[in-house]
């Protein structure tokens, strides 16, 4: 799906951002319902959320150009 619909630069944003956003997501105590989690790490889930979720949105400006 990644590989006709972006540039190179789109899908590296687009990985990356996946990923940043996955880990924002495991790292959240309240949505991953996991404890124990270390104090930096929690309070870096909502940036990481965010970002990943920009990451995305970019990556939706590096689209191919139709060819006709």
């Amino acid at each position: 799906m990644l590989s006709r619909r972006f540039n190179r630069t789109g899908k590296v944003i687009a990985f990356i951002g996946i990923w940043v956003f996955a880990f924002g997501i495991a790292f959240n105590e309240t949505i991953a319902g996991i404890s124990g989690t270390p104090d930096l790490l929690a309070s870096l889930s909502i940036p990481l959320i965010v970002i990943g979720i920009i990451m995305l949105i970019t990556s939706n400006f590096f689209k191919r150009k139709r060819e006709r």
